[in-house]
Parts: structure tokens; sequence; C-alpha cells
């Protein structure tokens, strides 16, 4: 069966998490790390295991794409049962949970969860309001010109699960890191570019590495691992290129 397929693709540690079906259970993993097909695999095994009906299993999840795959790997293991599995994003099933029982909330109001034309209204709304200063208020051709991106960067923070007291986190981190990468670099980038450049940039690298400000989030990889990376392959790159010219 296609179950024991996949479930026998699992390491030690998935399979230890799939298994246990009685009391609360945590599983902390990065991004990439096949949650979906762990939590996918684990409904099936309930369902396999117990009496559990499909109705009686909640599943949720942040994103719609999220919530939409959730579903269609469960297709593929218990086949249309899965129709039956409430699968989630936070919003939908508060939604669900504040429209099936309306009378007790905002006096019956019923409610929806906004479509992208409703997303643009409102966030046009607040760029209106926003000040002449304020950097969110630039316009091209009578349009502001970083409305999409906004609703991009909150659609990517939304999927991040970030909180905002989290994101002002990461932000004083990176701008710790930028700061520092920049007293670093701008000495020598601000003179002409020649060979010696690849030395200079070599022997700051571990400097901008080891000047991480630790941020405890699951899945939040410090700037200065990307920067001093992204460093590293550019002159891996151009000394590649010198000695083609040799």
């Amino acid at each position: 069966m296609e179950y024991e397929r996949r479930y026998d693709g699992l390491n030690t540690a998935q399979k230890h998490a799939v298994d246990i079906t009685d009391g609360p259970l945590m599983v902390i993993a990065g991004p990439g790390t096949g949650k979906t097909e762990l939590l996918s695999i684990r409904v099936a095994h309930i369902l396999k295991t117990t009496d559990t009906l499909p109705e009686n299993i909640l599943c949720l999840t942040f994103t719609d794409s999220g919530a939409s795959a959730m579903r269609d790997r469960l297709l593929g293991i218990i086949g249309k049962d899965a129709y039956k599995v409430a699968i989630h994003t936070f919003h939908s099933f508060g939604t669900e949970v504040i429209n099936q029982n309306a009378q007790y909330f905002y006096e019956g109001a019923h409610f929806r969860p906004a479509d992208d034309l409703s997303r643009y209204e409102i966030i046009h709304t607040i760029f209106e309001g926003l000040g002449h200063n304020n950097v969110l208020n630039k316009k091209m051709n009578g349009n502001f010109t970083y409305l999409n991106e906004s609703l991009r960067v909150i659609s990517e923070l939304k999927k991040s699960g970030l909180t905002s007291d989290e994101l002002l986190k990461v932000l004083d981190a990176n701008d710790s890191t930028i700061e520092k990468t920049e007293q670093l670099l701008s000495p020598i980038f601000a003179t002409k570019i020649s060979k010696k450049t690849v030395e200079e940039l070599s022997v700051h690298i571990g400097a901008i590495n080891s000047s991480k400000v630790e941020v405890d989030l699951v899945g939040i990889v410090p700037l200065s691992d990307s920067i001093a990376h992204s460093l590293q392959v550019a002159i891996d790159d151009a000394l590649a290129v010198g000695k083609q010219h040799l």
C-alpha cells in the first residue's frame, strides 16, 4: 500500500513522531525537512491504527499553499477520505468557527477571508494615509510604487510564521550586521577595483561571519552567514576567472 511505502521512506525520528498517537507531540524542524510528508503520514497512521474518523482530524497551517499541499499529499496516501479531513489555514479555520457560531461573534456578522482585490484596497487605503515623507509614499504614474511589493512581503511574513516582535528582533540583528559589514567593506570599494581587491575582501570574511547577532528563532539564518557565503562565492568566481586568463 501507498501508506507503507511512504512510511518506510521516513527516518527513525520521523517514524517515532508518526507512531505516537496519544497525548501532545511537538516536532521542531526547519524548512524543507519533510514536515508536510510527516504530518500527512501521521494522519494516515491515526486513521489506520485507531477508530478516529477522518472528519475528527484537524490540520492547521499558515498559508493557502500549505493547506493545498497537505490535501494533495494526503490524497496520495489515503485517497478520497482526505477530503473529509479538516485542513485549514489558521485564518480560514477561525473564520469557519465564527461563521458556524455566528450568534456568539460580532452580533451574528458573517465573515470570509479577504480576496486579492480586498487586500489591495485595504493596503491602498493605508498607503493613502501615509505622510509625504514616508518612504512607502512614492508614486509613479499615479500608482504607489511599493504597494504590490508590500503585499508580497506581507504574504511572505505570513508564511514565515514570525510574530511582530520576532520580526523586529530579526531586523535589529540585520541592521547590526549591515552596519558592521559596511564599516569593513566601504573603504575597499571606495578605491579602484583591482586584483588586490580580492585579497582585501578575503581578509574580512571571517570578521563578517563572526559579527552575527544570534536570534533564537528556528529556521532563521543569520544575515552575516549569507553575506559571508555570497562574498566567498564571488571571490572564488573572481579567482577562477583570473586563472583562466593566466
